[in-house]
């Protein structure tokens, strides 16, 4: 499938594939019409369609190798502990300030659509939504409007976050690396409900903070029983430093959100064009949010006003099944194992489940190699600036 448009609409296509119940859904492709096309930009499609030759993307869609991208479940439970309503987010769910500003946007494209013509427009309306925010300050104090708790445990938020956002993928309103990009947290705020006594009496294996390896959903429940009886072992104190350790690169494929926080929309200005980061908060399996006051909630750019509640997130059973351009032409060895597989299974060489384990454990280990070689290209970039510079006989 190639779906023409921004996140929303590949959003919409994969909610219709759920629906219809595919025992495999056929994987998707993106050409990218939208705003901020974080899928696109992290599958390779780019931040925007270009007047490329429609027949060349027709033939890298059929170059494209298989990735799988995690989906996330949104619960609202009202303070009687109903279940309003359940949504479905890919890309991040933001809780304050840039929900805030999205909401602006959104309110003012519902009353004046003809002011949304291009990307560019659309763009400077967030911007001038985040402008008008920045003086107006309305989610300030957020860590005593909201309180996060992450993996069962509570998590304390920086005394000037203005906004929280749960990262599924690397890549936030437009291309932006909030996680790869962003600043550890400092030890103090990390401990600082919890004294240094118990935080250190027992030192936390790095295999206890280790993400599992195998990502197939059929093996969920095994990796999940191994994933309690860690967490029952643990002290509250010990699971805070395992999920607050902020140690593990962003994965879309891993079962893991990424937590960081904003100071407010001069700050989201400032991580946009590089010039500061986000704070990183936590890495999490499932989360919490307890709302205190009604806020501002956004997921993948739709937001809305909550009332008080409580917002439950947990990762969907199945992933979708993405296309990722390849970087060779005429498809790469990623491209073949994703055939040999398909083969094998269709000549009964491997069944089913053996199919979809193989497949998910391969399209990790593509992303983790991915990842590898982009930050040996951008160690590769900046080595000729840190060299001596030689005169033509040898001499510096």
């Amino acid at each position: 499938i190639l779906v023409c448009g921004g996140d929303g609409t590949v959003s919409w296509i994969l909610s219709a594939l759920e629906k219809m119940g595919m025992e495999r859904w056929p994987p998707v492709g993106i050409l990218p019409l939208g705003t901020g096309n974080d899928l696109a930009r992290i599958h390779g499609w780019g931040g925007g369609y270009n007047n490329e030759s429609l027949l060349m993307i027709l033939a890298q869609l059929s170059d494209a190798y298989v990735s799988l991208l995690d989906r996330w479940e949104l619960s609202v439970e009202d303070r009687k502990g109903r279940i309003r309503s359940n949504k479905t987010f890919m890309n991040y769910l933001g809780v304050g300030v840039d929900a805030q500003a999205a909401l602006q946007v959104h309110m003012l494209r519902e009353s004046k659509p003809k002011l949304f013509f291009s990307r560019a427009v659309n763009k400077a309306w967030y911007a001038a939504a985040g402008a008008e925010d920045a003086i107006k300050a309305s989610c300030a104090e957020l860590s005593q409007k909201i309180t996060l708790v992450a993996d069962g445990v509570e998590v304390p938020l920086p005394s000037d976050s203005q906004g929280i956002i749960f990262l599924n993928i690397d890549s936030y309103s437009g291309g932006v690396p909030m996680w790869s990009h962003g600043s550890r947290p400092q030890r103090k705020m990390r401990d600082r409900r919890y004294s240094d006594g118990d935080l250190h009496k027992r030192s936390i294996s790095p295999t206890k903070r280790r993400r599992p390896t195998v990502s197939s959903s059929e093996n969920n429940d095994i990796t999940n029983e191994v994933d309690l009886e860690d967490d029952f072992e643990l002290s509250d104190a010990e699971k805070l430093a395992r999920i607050t350790a902020c140690d593990m690169p962003s994965s879309c494929q891993d079962g893991m959100l990424d937590v960081v926080s904003i100071r407010g929309t001069f700050h989201l200005g400032q991580i946009r064009v590089g010039l500061s980061n986000a704070q990183l908060i936590c890495q999490c399996k499932e989360a919490t949010i307890m709302l205190k006051k009604k806020m501002a909630i956004q997921i993948d750019g739709e937001p809305w006003r909550q009332n008080t509640c409580k917002l439950h997130v947990k990762r969907k059973k199945d992933p979708a099944i993405m296309l990722h351009r390849s970087p060779d032409e005429g498809g790469g060895v990623e491209t073949e194992m994703a055939n040999l597989l398909d083969w094998a299974e269709e000549r009964h060489i491997i069944d089913k489940h053996v199919h979809s384990m193989l497949m998910k454990e391969y399209s990790r280990r593509i992303e983790s190699k991915a990842r590898q070689r982009r930050v040996k290209s951008q160690e590769n970039l900046f080595f000729p600036m840190k060299r001596p510079i030689f005169s033509s006989n040898g001499a510096l």
